[in-house]
């Protein structure tokens, strides 16, 4: 099969690597002037070209040298502030990386390497774009038509042989074929075989038959084979056009049109091709002049502008169009590879926060350009004549949105055969708040629409993927999908979903998720049931303490109903004080003596007895009752540690926060009222606070630290070392006591490993932290803890949870008095 963009591309890429040899030359030119004579503009001139390949560089697949020039660029920055005799000296080892490497791929051009355009994937229009096929052998006629169809909006497909011509009919179902005459040398070989098609299938597609002769024989051969019309090469275009559109109805409404204003030609070709290819109408600008008189010609639906450019900046091209009285309406969206904040902020004042870092790939440009053209300023912009299709695209990934994707399912829904099926799957991302809270939002919105794009990839052509919301994609399978092919789709996102993103700034980002699928049944009517049967798998899947992919089956509904049973129990257990308090004893290792407890909730049923937390905390939180029970456990603990505190007087008291205490920190004024009533010390009392709580939202949690740690209450990191990232939070949070987690204890004792054990004791006496150790159930445990230096010990061996009355009669308990 002929693909004509990704030979686009690679002649672009080649010429690209062509460009790069005067790139060279023009530095080492620039350099031996700086050197000789070091003046402020050329110092500038680099600069412009360490920009220049910092943008086109990771844009073309080149992305050694993209880093290398963006080093460079910023040693630039800094030579500027220094006096000239010493920019030389500056830039030294950044002028002689970037030569070397220009060397490397500039003498590859000249061999027989390929071109590193690794990430260009293929990208496409948008659906509701006709679909022409082109059967050709003429590879360059059939390039040159692809192009002119696809920059009028069309999404067009380019076959050099006949012998696919049956199955990419049924694999693209287009809207019309064009289709040569001859093939190879043989006289009306595309006749007959559109007439073989014709006879087999009967199918009304429009063919269009273009040959580069002309005689009766050929045009009697073309009404034989069923053709709606005859073209001679070379084509009369607007002919064509005006047939497609005005005859056959297929022509696309509008296409967007995009204004592109960059120095870089290298980039605009680039991004050219990129976004004809998949739909958009483009044109080109080097300058603010050219920009303008295109403005007035063509009147774009958006124009992407590079701030960086010589004589009129991009941000002073951004004032002129806000000024001007026919084009103030047009978005803008503001392209630079510069970390200034001030160009940040004068572009978000022009373009309400449209500002993209370069560099951009070729893909990420398709998605940006897809997501703000489905936002336009201009009431009569192309989304309305769209007939609202694009209105109903995701803005920040530009795939489909919850509404679109369920319409989209409810049409195949109607069109089902009964031997047919096809799947819904519902993906989420484990514990994606965390990237939000360590990178920001910025980086977060960034890796959301490197996902999606990845995730698009997996798909087949008649494969569907939307954005419900957050970090929640949803995806369509084709019709005749089976249960194996559905898991092999499933394990391929979820292992696309593992890949490692890296980023500029050399971080890397690994993520994983959870996956629901619901597959139809003949029962399957209704669209909104199928997604909320693959919402019903996942949320059994998130779960799992390890990523999960779950198919939805009628149990699922049955435990769903439970939960929901559950959670009213549990709010008429809060309504009728049904919780209460059990304490775990704490002892210190030095000489076993009794030193605190910890207030663990317990649940007296009525009817079921007692229960523990692990059959009703979820359900809390998922409800939000959970803050409620964290007040319960306060008032109970904290008045039964000032019973004890009268016999026993050095106790404390530990009591746990969730993820919702943290984030909504409503229990501190009640905390502060309880020890006022019970005169108790602020010492007295730890908060046992989860990494998992912590990071759920970080800048409130710290906040929500210093008041407790400035009333003078002790913090304790629960469950050390399982969640996400433990040791860049301990200097931050500095707790007072460091608890490791039962299951390390337990491990040691299956593998006698001591290092892990070891290094958490003394990660915590380095910052001055006590070290308590939970789960100590065998004597052999007990005295290795002992052995490393561990502070403090709680566990079965030598005291469960009790009841207050049961720990009165504890031998341990009246042995610890003073």
């Amino acid at each position: 099969m002929h693909s004509s963009f990704h030979e686009e591309l690679a002649v672009l890429s080649e010429e690209y690597q062509r460009h790069l040899a005067d790139y060279r030359l023009n530095l080492e030119q620039c350099w031996q002037e700086l050197q000789n004579s070091p003046t402020s503009a050329t110092l500038k001139e680099i600069s412009s070209i360490a920009h220049r390949l910092a943008g086109s560089g990771k844009a073309y697949g080149f992305d050694s040298l993209s880093h290398v020039a963006k080093g460079l660029e910023m040693a630039c920055n800094s030579a500027a502030t220094k006096p000239a005799p010493e920019f030389s000296h500056t830039l030294d080892q950044h002028v002689v990386d970037l030569l070397d490497c220009l060397r490397t791929n500039t003498s590859h051009a000249h061999g027989n390497e390929s071109t590193p355009v690794s990430h260009h994937h293929q990208v496409s229009a948008g659906d509701d774009a006709a679909t022409i096929l082109i059967f050709d052998d003429d590879t360059d006629f059939c390039k040159m038509l692809s192009h002119l169809l696809r920059s009028t909006g069309y999404t067009v497909h380019g076959i050099d042989t006949l012998d696919a011509f049956v199955s990419c009919i049924e694999r693209y179902r287009p809207g019309a074929v064009i289709v040569d005459m001859d093939f190879f040398g043989k006289r009306f070989a595309g006749a007959n075989k559109v007439l073989e098609w014709r006879q087999r299938n009967g199918e009304p597609i429009p063919v269009i038959f273009v040959s580069g002769y002309d005689s009766f024989e050929l045009r009697l051969a073309a009404v034989r084979a069923g053709g709606n019309f005859f073209l001679s090469k070379p084509l009369d275009e607007d002919r064509l056009l005006h047939l497609l559109d005005s005859e056959l109805n297929l022509g696309p409404k509008n296409p967007c049109r995009v204004l592109l204003v960059d120095d870089d030609t290298d980039l605009l070709r680039l991004y050219k091709s990129t976004l004809t290819q998949a739909g958009f109408a483009v044109q080109t600008a080097s300058g603010a002049t050219s920009a303008l008189f295109l403005l007035n010609q063509e009147l774009p639906n958006l124009v992407l502008i590079d701030v960086h450019m010589p004589h009129c900046n991009g941000i002073e091209l951004g004032q002129l169009i806000r000024q001007h009285e026919k084009f103030s309406h047009v978005p803008l969206l503001f392209m630079s590879a510069a970390n200034d904040i001030d160009t940040q902020l004068a572009c978000a004042r022009l373009t309400s926060d449209e500002y993209v870092s370069k560099p951009i790939e070729p893909w990420r440009l398709v998605m940006l350009v897809k997501s703000r053209s489905s936002r336009q300023r201009s009431p009569g912009s192309v989304a309305s004549s769209h007939g609202g299709i694009e209105q109903q695209r995701d803005p920040l990934t530009a795939l489909h949105s919850l509404g679109s994707f369920r319409a989209r399912v409810q049409s195949r829904l109607d069109s089902l055969q009964s031997h047919q099926t096809f799947a819904v799957l519902k993906l989420d991302v484990r514990d994606f708040h965390t990237v939000n809270n360590v990178y920001g939002r910025i980086t977060g919105d960034q890796v959301l629409q490197r996902l999606a794009w990845e995730l698009s990839q997996c798909l087949d052509d008649d494969g569907i993927l939307g954005r419900e919301s957050g970090d929640e994609f949803l995806i369509m399978t084709g019709t005749g999908a089976t249960a194996t092919s559905v898991t092999q789709l499933a394990e391929s996102l979820a292992a696309t979903t593992r890949k490692p993103m890296q980023f500029d700034d050399q971080r890397t980002i690994v993520l994983s998720s959870d996956i629901g699928i619901a597959m139809t049944t003949l029962d399957t009517k209704i669209a909104d049931d199928l997604i909320r049967h693959a919402d019903s798998a996942l949320f059994v899947a998130r779960r799992s303490s390890a990523p999960t992919v779950k198919y939805f089956d009628a149990s699922l509904e049955d435990h769903q109903r439970d939960r929901f049973n559950l959670a009213q129990e549990v709010r008429h257990a809060l309504q009728q004080n049904q919780f209460t308090a059990a304490y775990q004893a704490v002892f210190s290792f030095k000489d076993g003596s009794l030193i605190g407890f910890e207030a663990l909730a317990r649940w007296q049923h009525p009817s079921r007895g007692l229960i523990g937390p692990g059959a009703f905390m979820q359900v809390m939180e998922e409800q939000g009752f959970i803050s409620e029970l964290t007040l319960l456990m306060l008032e109970t603990a904290l008045k039964q540690l000032a019973h004890w505190r009268k016999t026993h007087s050095n106790l404390f008291m530990s009591i746990n926060l969730s993820a919702l205490d943290i984030q909504k920190p409503d229990f501190i004024d009640a905390l502060k009222n309880l020890l006022n009533i019970y005169q108790l010390t602020p010492d007295s009392v730890v908060l046992e606070i989860t990494e998992t709580a912590l990071l759920a939202d970080w800048q409130t949690a710290i906040q929500t630290i210093d008041i407790l740690r400035a009333m003078g209450v002790k913090l304790a990191l629960d469950d050390f070392g399982t969640g996400y990232s433990s040791l860049s939070y301990l200097n931050r949070i500095r707790p007072s006591t460091l608890k490791i987690d039962k299951s390390f204890v337990s491990e040691w004792s299956e593998s006698h490993d001591e290092s892990l054990l070891r290094t958490m004791v003394h990660l915590g006496h380095d910052m001055d932290m006590n070290v308590v150790a939970e789960g100590i159930e065998t004597v052999e445990e007990l005295n290795f803890l002992k052995d490393i230096n561990c502070n403090c010990y709680q566990g079965f061996l030598r005291a469960r949870p009790m009841f207050k009355d049961d720990v009165a009669l504890a031998d341990w308990f009246s042995a610890s008095k003073p």
